[in-house]
């Protein structure tokens, strides 16, 4: 069950096919406007298009995306989970 406010977000250098190099996070959505978090969704966009399907995927390092995420100053534990890979 998906968490209210949060976007699933699959982070690693993997790609769709190599879950075992991704780490899924949920991410709560005011923070995907953040431009920290833009420079990121870019390089997504840069990789893997815009017209991806299914779960974002962000092709960097899960430990920098969390650092990242919690250097945001609006951010703290709670917009930010990482949960197991499904």
């Amino acid at each position: 069950m998906m968490k209210a406010g949060y976007v699933p977000v699959l982070v690693g250098k993997g790609g769709r096919g190599g879950a075992a190099t991704t780490t899924r996070f949920l991410v709560r959505v005011g923070l995907l406007n953040n431009p920290c978090m833009e420079v990121l969704l870019e390089l997504a966009a840069d990789e893997m298009g815009y017209r991806q399907e299914g779960v974002l995927s962000i092709p960097c390092d899960a430990e920098f995306f969390r650092r990242v995420v919690t250097a945001i100053p609006s951010a703290n534990k709670a917009n930010l989970i990482c949960t197991p890979n499904c």
